[in-house]
Formats: C-alpha cells, structure tokens, sequence
C-alpha cells in the first residue's frame, strides 16, 4: 500500500535482514523542477474543468479515471458531491486515543493518547480552496497538516518526503464571538469554541507562499495557508523502498490532511467532546464540491489490528552506552537502522545514506527549505521523536530515570492554559521490526500526567513482564511500572512536543535547539549530544537513562529508594563504558619506574591499550589507586580491567570525602584478575580508591577503572543553535543561525554554518573566539559550510564565538569541559 496510514516516524529502526542491499541513489532533481510543475498544473486545469461542468449541472458525479493523476493506486471510482450531503464517517479516516490491548495492537507508531483524523480522498485541483469548520476540542493539544504546495523539488509519497504546511492550535484565530482555549491564559472550558481554517491549494515554494508559518517552530496566527491536494512522489512512484519496479507507476499521488487531538480530557471521550470537523473544497468563482473514493482497503489499513508478537530478546552487552537518536524523516531514519544495527558506520556508507534519501526524498541538511527542515512527511511538526532500542528478558526489569519538564496538566478539566516547557510529553514501546505482520504495533505508552514524580520532577519508570514484576515497583514507592509485553526488542519512542515560545525550554531537542549532530547519517553526527546512555548529554537530566537489573537486584532497594538509588547499567564485558571517572584527576601511591607510560591518569583515559602500574614492591605494601570525581557523589559501581597477571586478588574499593577518612563499601579477596565489576554499591563520596593488599606478583597494573555514577543533576543552560538577525537582501530581513555542538564540549567543536556560507566555493566567514575575559584564544578563516575546532586542550570556561561573514555577524557561546 502506497500510502500507510498513520504511520509514524520509525526511530530505531534495526533491520537485520539477510544480504539486505540499499538502493543506489536516484539522481536528484528526478525530473526538472519547473516542467513538474507545469505538468501538474496542467493536469489539475483538466480536472478543474470537469469540476466547474459538475457545478453547474453539467456532468455526472463520477469523475472519469483519465483524470485521476496517475500514481494513485489505493483508492478509485472518484466521485464528486454536495458538502452538505457528506456524513462525518464519509469525510473522515480516524483512529481513537485508547489504551493498549496487547491482544489488538495498532500499527504505525502512533501515540494510544492521540486521536488522528485523516481526511479519506486528499484530491482538488489547484486554485482550489480547502475548507475546514470546526470546535476546539477539550485536549492538551490540536494541530491541522496538509501537504505543501507541490515544487517538485522535494517528493511526498504518503510516508517518505517533505513536511506538511501546518498550524497549531493557539495560532488558529476563533470565530467571531468564539474562544481559542489554546491560547496561554485562556479559559479551557470556554462553551463557544469554533475556528475556520482555509487551504489555498496551488504550486509553488512552500516557503514563500506561507511566510513564517513554514519555517520552523511553525508559529503564526492566521488562519489561512497554502498547500496542495496532489502531490508529486519523484522516483518513489516507479520504485518501492528496496529500489524494485512498483505494479502501478505513476508520479502523482493523492495528498494528505491530518488532525491530531493529544490527550483529551478525560470527562471529553475520545473527540475531544466536540464534532467532528466538517472538510469541504471550493472553486474560484465559490462554489462548494466534495471528493470521495472507493477506499475501503485504505480505511481498513487503519484501524487493522494485531496480536502483539511474542519474541524473546537478546541483549548487546554494548546496549549499555547507547543512548538516543532522533530522526530526520522516516526514509533516513530506516537507512540509518540499518546501518547502525549493522556497524556500517564509515563516512562512505553514511555518505551513501544521505545521497539515497535525497533522491528519494528531495531532502537533506544542505537543501534549501523546506528540504532541510527535521519535519517530514506525516510526522507532527511540532513534535520531536527520540528513540532507541531497548531488550528485556525474562527475570530482568529495564528502568527509565530523568527529569519531567513542566506541562500543563489538562486531563481532569483544569479551567486555564497554563504555561510550560512543553505543551506534552509521552514514551512508548512498539515492534520495529520491518517485517512483521503490521510494523509499528504499539504495545505500551505511558503520558506526562501518568509518570510518578518526585519532589524534583524526577522519575523512575520501570519496565517487566507482568511476572517479573519486582514488589516494590510501585506508585507508593514514586516508581511508574509499566507492562512491557511479550516481545523482547522494541524501539522506545519520546515524544517531545514543543509550542515555542510559550511552552518551550533551552533543552528540549527540537530542530532549533540541535542541529543535524543528532541525526546517525550527517557528516556531523556527534554522539555525545544524545547518542550515549548518560544524563551528560545537551538533555542533561531530561533525557531518560536506561538501567538494567535482575528483579532481586530491583527489589533489594527496598521501599526507601529514590532515583539516585538506581544502579547503573554495567556489565563484566571487554568494552569502555560511561564511566564518570574518565579523565578525572588521579593519584596513585606508585608509578612503575616513574614512567608517564604508567601514570595513574592511564588507568582513567577511557582507553584499553594503556594502563597504570605501580613500582615493585619487595616487601609487597599495598599500592592505591585513587580518583577525584569533582564533588560528593553517589556511587552504584567500579568496574576494573586488570592487566594479565599483574592483578590484586586481595583487594578494596573505598570511598572518602576529604582522603583522610576512607571508608570500605567492598572487599574481594581471592579474585582471579580479568575483568570485576563491583555493583549494587549504596556508596557515596568525592574520592574512590581501590586498595590493592595482594596479588600473585609484587606490583599491580590497571588498564582502565571505571567509576559510574546515578547523579541525576542539570548543569547551567546551554543552548546549541545561536540565532541573529541579519540583511538577507536590501529592505528584508531573516533569521539566519549557525550551530556550535556538542555543547557543552570536551575534545572537538563542530560548526555548521550552512546558512551563513552560500555554496558558491567563493564565500569565508571569520571565526573569533574570546574567553570569559574577553581574550581573544583563537583565529581562523573559514570556506567550507562544515567546520571543526580542536579544543581539547583548551582551559575550561565558557567561550564567545563571533562569525564575520562580510557585513553579517552572529553570535553565540559554548562551554569547555574537561
């Protein structure tokens, strides 16, 4: 089915199919922009005709086939027919917020707190109007998505391709004598609620033809907009994803027309507590028309349902690290499932990624808008979707710690909009594997307003079979369970949904926050923004980390435990992990033959190949090892790689505040070397020491000692994306931005300065840097759109970034950590 309805966006996407094979890129554009343009607008003057001859009495309401644009293939027998005459189940494909049922899943991705409408035939003529009438429902949020105006630069195939033109409830002006309860301040409960929003269907630059409203957050109060009702799929109407000829070619489609109500109030039902929206289309000269089809298979694919499959898992010991990503349309998303799950991380393979989704997509970082906006087809643009993947086995629970942002908590009734970081919040876990009976199947999702909170918005969600459900895993205990179901690996989705300025904050991971850094594919991509299982990332502690225990282990915290009583993710395996020890001040009581080689700062550099190793010792005295963590702390483990036969089989990990006072919290004796993780510790202190009394030789060595943490703190505010106001040309002006990631940062500052640089091969721009005392620390020139600064010897502060680009000058800052 060419169109798959309500389809989300798949983060997370881990295909591990036999000799799968991405496609070769299509050349881009597919076809000449401005003959595709042509052509449409000739095809649509042809079924405008036909529509005026129907209005006027003229012609049957059957609409003849040969002017159905070629390349639609999941409706027919197109018909036309008085507004007034359509029944609401005519106009409209929905599919209602409601719990999950393990027993009947939806596909698609989609949020079980969300009703979606979407409208059953997308199809008019350009020149046309599109009219939709309606109530504000009583819900957290509502927005309205049609399809751009076709340029035939960017592809829309009902899944892969370009953003919707949209508008989000508080910019939709009220009628006359009506109330928008969206608005900050406004009376939610208000009776009189009704809006008008009208489409202008034609071809064109989405862009220009929408002012702000496209550009992104997507904010402008008016309800008027620009879009189209046929939609142009370059290659994707000849070929399917795996780049094999389609039974049905054609370059046209049908476009779209979403509504989406988040969260309902809970005495409103599933609508909102208000009509459905009556849709109508309208001719220049004004006269009112309908299009319907034949679409039952369509219809169907909507509200089609599955058994949640039962698969058992397989954890990666490395699943430890990994944090988050967040996507850039579905297409790349899929290509970049497969290449992570597959290790193919090369600059060449991700090259290919990103000359694949641009010409199937039309889209890519350095496209002209909208092709580079992080919205795609049939995603909410005011939603960011972050994922992962996640296992969990049978006997084990997966826990979820972070910080909740602020919402407005709406779902009993609340009588005012109130302000917030966000406008909603949710997480939930679906079946991504690509070739199940109906990808996408949701099989848990938990809300803002449903997460238990601490007295600091701090959560604790923890994930199990029913059965492996701990004892203490309960609301009472400040902990949000959650029944995982029975298949072991799924994608967790968040959904950040941002309505900025007024519910909007410096760390929420919207496209003007991060920029492509996040995105797996982008010759940018930095993993330490949200890619790594840490509260250390841009998020900080508003972005979830994952622990993995037994359900002994979870249940041995007892009923007194708070966030930072959750261990840490760890295991005995030969890999690196997310060790807060790392490049942390150390000391050792020795260093073997005083050679740097040796230093007690090796056995903290995140590296394996080097270590440290004390002096020998004929009279064998214990050799120390110790680390400075910065502050007090609370500590969950200490993992230690020991060096081949220069182990301590007698041994102690003590903690201190001032390393005067030590105090032990473990002992082995009789260990084996290899590779011992000590966890579960209840520890806390600024300094760890391991205490080596014995071993097989007089001298001990370390490769690395890891030292984990479950400190769930936010950091001061930091903010990637530093926007100006610059001359685009005389008497205008546009906001153009630069970004400087990850931020804060350790070893590398990658700048991209895309909009600043045309790609003429001619352009520089001047990079200064100036401390916090206002000393200039480094120079250079730049001529590429892609730039990186090594700063990994750079002294800690916070840094002012000042580009010259002739007459323009942006400005910005970032912080150096080490």
């Amino acid at each position: 089915m060419k169109h798959s309805v309500l389809w989300r966006l798949g983060l997370g996407v881990s295909l591990h199919l036999t000799g799968c094979i991405i496609p070769d890129p299509e050349k881009y554009p597919f076809e000449d922009p401005a003959q595709v343009q042509q052509e449409a607008q000739t095809l649509s003057d042809s079924l405008q005709a036909y529509i005026m001859k129907w209005a006027d009495g003229k012609a049957p309401s059957r609409i003849p086939d040969r002017l159905i644009p070629q390349g639609v293939t999941d409706h027919k027998d197109f018909y036309l027919k008085n507004p007034d005459e359509v029944s609401p189940e005519e106009a409209w494909i929905r599919r209602y917020a409601k719990p999950v049922n393990l027993d009947s899943t939806y596909n698609g991705n989609p949020d079980p707190h969300v009703t979606y409408y979407l409208l059953a035939t997308s199809l008019a003529p350009m020149g046309s109007k599109l009219v939709i009438e309606g109530e504000f429902p009583y819900a957290r949020f509502f927005s309205l998505q049609v399809t751009p105006p076709l340029n035939g630069k960017e592809y829309y195939s009902g899944v892969f391709g370009t953003t919707e033109v949209s508008i989000v409830d508080a910019d939709i002006e009220p009628l006359p004598g009506n109330v928008n309860p969206y608005r900050a301040g406004a009376n939610r409960r208000a009776k009189n609620r009704k809006y008008r929003m009208e489409f202008d269907l034609q071809t064109g630059d989405p862009v220009s033809l929408n002012d702000k409203a496209h550009i992104p957050l997507y904010r402008q109060k008016s309800n008027r907009r620009t879009a189209a009702m046929m939609v142009y799929q370059g290659p994707y109407g000849f070929k399917n994803f795996l780049g094999l000829p389609v039974a049905n070619p054609g370059k046209w489609n049908l476009g779209n027309v979403w509504v989406r109500i988040y969260a309902p109030d809970k005495d409103k039902g599933r609508l909102g507590g208000v009509p459905i929206p009556k849709v109508w289309f309208e001719l220049p000269n004004g006269k009112k028309y309908f299009v319907g089809s034949e679409n039952a298979p369509y219809r169907n694919y909507a509200n089609a349902t599955v058994p949640a499959r039962t698969i058992p898992a397989v954890v990666d010991p490395k699943a430890a690290v990994v944090g988050w990503s967040k996507g850039w349309g579905i297409f790349r998303s899929i290509l970049s499932g497969i290449g992570a799950a597959n290790g193919w991380n090369s600059p060449e393979f991700k090259a290919k990624v990103r000359a694949v989704d641009l010409g199937a997509s039309g889209r890519g970082e350095f496209q002209p808008a909208p092709g580079n906006y992080e919205g795609s087809a049939t995603v909410n643009n005011y939603a960011t979707y972050v994922g992962r993947d996640l296992s969990v086995e049978p006997g084990m629970v997966a826990v979820l710690t972070g910080r909740m942002p602020t919402f407005p908590n709406t779902r009993n009734g609340t009588s005012r909009m109130e302000r917030g970081q966000l406008r909603y919040w949710s997480i939930g876990g679906y079946d991504n594997d690509p070739l199940a009976p109906l990808p996408g199947a949701a099989l848990h999702s938990v809300m803002d307003d449903e997460v238990a909170l601490d007295r600091q918005r701090r959560y604790m969600i923890a994930y199990s079979s029913p059965a492996d459900r701990p004892r203490n895993a309960t609301a009472a205990n400040g902990v949000t369970w959650v029944n995982w179901g029975p298949t072991g690996k799924q994608g967790l989705i968040m959904r950040y949904v941002a309505v900025a300025p007024e519910w909007n904050f410096d760390k929420a991971p919207h496209e003007l926050n991060l920029g492509r850094n996040t995105d797996w594919a982008s010759a940018s991509y930095d993993s330490t923004v949200i890619g790594l299982n840490t509260h250390q990332g841009f998020m900080q502690c508003y972005q979830p980390r994952v622990h993995y225990m037994t359900r002994i282990e979870f249940e041995a915290l007892g009923s007194n435990f708070s966030v930072e009583d959750i261990p840490i993710w760890a295991d005995t395996q030969n890999h690196i992990g997310l060790s807060d020890a790392k490049k942390r001040p150390a000391t050792a009581s020795s260093i073997a033959d005083n050679n740097p080689a040796s230093a007690a700062s090796q056995a903290f550099d995140g590296k394996l190949d080097t270590k440290w190793a004390s002096s020998w010792s004929w009279a064998r005295e214990p050799q120390w090892l110790t680390v400075d963590l910065g502050s007090k702390k609370k500590i969950s483990a200490v993992k230690l790689f020991w060096e081949f036969s220069l182990l301590a089989s007698d041994y102690q990990i003590q903690v201190s505040d001032d390393q005067a006072t030590w105090q032990t919290v473990h002992t082995t004796t009789g260990g084996d070397g290899g590779i011992d993780l000590i966890k579960n510790l209840r520890a806390s202190g600024r300094y760890v020491r391991m205490y080596a009394t014995k071993g097989p030789w007089p001298l001990f060595a370390l490769h690395e000692m890891e030292v984990y943490t479950p400190q769930l703190e936010c950091g001061a505010s930091t903010t990637s994306w530093m926007p100006a106001k610059l001359p685009e040309k005389p008497g205008s002006t546009r906001t153009l931005s630069f970004a400087a990631f990850p931020n804060p940062s350790q070893e590398k500052l990658s700048l991209d300065l895309h909009e600043v640089l045309p790609k003429d091969g001619r352009s520089k721009a001047e990079l200064t840097v100036y401390n916090s005392q206002g000393r200039v620390v480094y120079r250079t020139v730049i001529t590429q759109s892609t730039s990186v600064v090594t700063v990994r010897d750079w002294q800690e502060d916070t840094y002012h970034l000042v580009v010259q680009a002739g007459q323009q000058q942006l400005t910005g800052k970032f912080v150096k950590r080490n």
